[in-house]
This record gives structure tokens, sequence and C-alpha cells, in this order.
């Protein structure tokens, strides 16, 4: 019962003292409003993923081994140039043919609560963080980011 507090606190930004944090969880993970895409979007985690990838602007997309060129499909709002991989991770996806191809990623997790392979895998590489990089998730899903301008911490979040 107490986690389930705690976890409430801080999905709405209590206790979350890093700016990057704060501002993912609350503009990102648990965005509540609707995007001008959502009505070509199907489902949660669909929308998940697409919130994701307009915030951290990614340099491509790699799902199930196949890599997906992104860089036309997101809005650039800006000029950076340490943009990263970014991984969708699922059963459906394959674990199988997953590698990283970057020590610096973006990567989500999809139904860790149904399979104890991809959980392995969201915690193996949460584990594998060295000193920079946050985690984000919840029962059913994860979000790991992988870049060394962030302090390594994890956050055990509603969305």
């Amino acid at each position: 019962m107490f986690n389930w507090i705690k976890r409430q606190r801080s999905s709405r930004g209590f206790g979350i003292h890093s700016p990057f944090a704060y501002d993912f969880v609350i503009n990102v993970l648990r965005e509540r409003c609707l995007y001008y895409a959502y009505s070509n979007i199907e489902g949660h985690d669909n929308r998940l993923i697409y919130r994701i990838a307009l915030h951290l602007h990614p340099s491509e997309v790699c799902c199930g081994g196949m890599i997906y060129d992104f860089k036309n499909d997101i809005p650039v709002c800006d000029s950076r140039t340490d943009r990263f991989p970014f991984y969708i991770i699922s059963k459906s996806a394959g674990l199988s043919s997953f590698t990283l191809i970057s020590p610096q990623y973006v990567a989500v997790f999809l139904g860790i609560d149904n399979d104890k392979e991809l959980k392995d895998r969201f915690e193996g590489m949460k584990n594998d963080l060295h000193g920079y990089g946050m985690a984000f998730y919840n029962p059913h899903r994860a979000v790991i980011v992988a870049d060394k301008n962030l302090p390594r911490q994890d956050f055990r979040i509603n969305f």
C-alpha cells in the first residue's frame, strides 16, 4: 500500500528533483492532452511511443531488428545533434533479434508484466546503466533513457 501511495505522488512530479525527469514525467509519460496526430494513432502504447519520440527526437527507431529512419517523421524543434537511437522492445518485436547499436539510447519496453524474458531484459539493461541514465517503469511498461548527461536514477511511476 505504501509503494502505491509513493508511486502516486511521484507520478504527479512530487519528489522528483531532476529537471529532465520532472519534465519527462509530467509532459510526456503522464500527458493527457490530445496531440495533433492522435486521430491517426490507435492505442495507449502507440501514443506513448509517439510522445516520447516527439520529446526526444531520436535519430532512428529500431523495432524487431528493423531500423526505421525517423528524422523526417518527427518535427525537429531544435538543432540538437546528440540524438540517440530509439528501441521499441516487446515480445511481438522479437527479443532474439535485439542488439544495442549505441551506448546512448532510448528504450521502451511494452508488456513486461506478461513476459518474464522481457522483464529480465529490462532489468538487465537498467542494471547496465553505469553511472548515467534514467529508468521510468511500472508493472506494465518501462522507459530507459541512457544519456551520459543524465544522473543515474530510477523512477517507479504510473503512466
